[in-house]
């Protein structure tokens, strides 16, 4: 049997200019006290068994939660839709990573680390 074909990309999320999108509780609202935390950086891992995920953090490594896209050029649009202009360049996770979540959010971390007074 053939492994899965693997693609893990990251992308940083910039300042949000007005209202904080949260398509994903459309049809549950939520306080912003229940919301998960904003993200600065999202993960995209996808395969060609499983779909494709995208994964929200803080810089801080806080979960800011997840979506299941069929394919990478939905999710790639739908985060770009989230986001808006605050969407940053797609990169590669290198291969060589092992723990792609963990690096995102060390990316994220070192990129960001004066925004908003950290």
């Amino acid at each position: 049997m053939t492994p899965p074909t693997r693609t893990r990309l990251m992308a940083l999320i910039g300042p949000l200019a007005g209202e904080r999108r949260a398509v994903h509780t459309a049809d549950h609202p939520l306080s912003p006290e229940e919301m998960l935390p904003v993200a600065d950086v999202v993960l995209l891992v996808s395969d060609d068994r499983d779909g494709t995920m995208v994964f929200r953090y803080t810089a801080h490594g806080e979960f800011g939660g997840d979506t299941l896209h069929a394919s990478i050029a939905e999710a790639k649009a739908d985060t770009a839709a989230e986001y808006d202009d605050a969407l940053l360049e797609w990169e590669a996770v290198p291969d060589h990573i092992g723990d792609a979540h963990t690096f995102a959010v060390r990316h994220a971390r070192e990129r960001l680390n004066d925004r908003g007074g950290y």
